[in-house]
């Protein structure tokens, strides 16, 4: 089916249904262009054959000045979309300088397990995982907390051991 289709008393040409139908979408073809097709007794405007055109609607266009929104590199994004507006949680502290504190100062096992886990929490915080991070965070600081405990405990017994072994010799004990 071919429809003929006139501006200001010119034809503009002949086309298929499909054609005529997207020229018309696209704003090629007015709502007051006349349209004929056989079949139909009279021009007709082709708002009346076509119906309101559809108008796509105009790009999105940020105002003057304004910035875009910043979008962390690595967020996650879990919703599939280019901006997230869920704010995100406050970063944990990671404990690292403890952690390295603990491992020199104190009892070295210990303090090498609380800087694994020091380590972490920032890349777990980055790529969106705001929970593991903050798990990661607590076990660096307990780790480190137990290194340091772990020195005054064998810090206070030693001092204990060296008072029992100089009592015993002082008090007159010949081993």
């Amino acid at each position: 089916m071919t429809y003929h289709v006139a501006r200001n008393n010119q034809q503009l040409g002949t086309f298929s249904k499909e054609d005529v139908a997207a020229r018309y979408a696209s704003g090629e073809i007015l709502p007051t262009d006349l349209v004929w097709t056989e079949g139909m007794a009279n021009w007709q405007q082709a708002s009346q054959v076509f119906g309101a055109p559809v108008v796509p609607p105009p790009p999105i266009t940020a105002p003057a000045g304004a910035m875009p929104p910043v979008v962390p590199a690595g967020a996650g994004m879990p919703t599939g979309s280019a901006y997230d507006p869920t704010p995100r949680p406050a970063k944990p502290d990671n404990y690292l300088v403890w952690a390295i504190l603990s491992t020199i100062l104190c009892c070295l096992p210990l303090g090498i397990v609380s800087i694994i886990f020091a380590t972490q929490v920032d890349s777990k915080y980055t790529a969106g995982d705001y929970a593991g991070a903050a798990a990661v965070a607590k076990k660096a600081r307990l780790f480190a907390i137990l290194s340091a405990g772990s020195a005054l405990v064998l810090g206070a017994l030693y001092i204990v051991f060296i008072v029992v072994v100089g009592v015993t010799g002082a008090a007159g004990g010949s081993y």
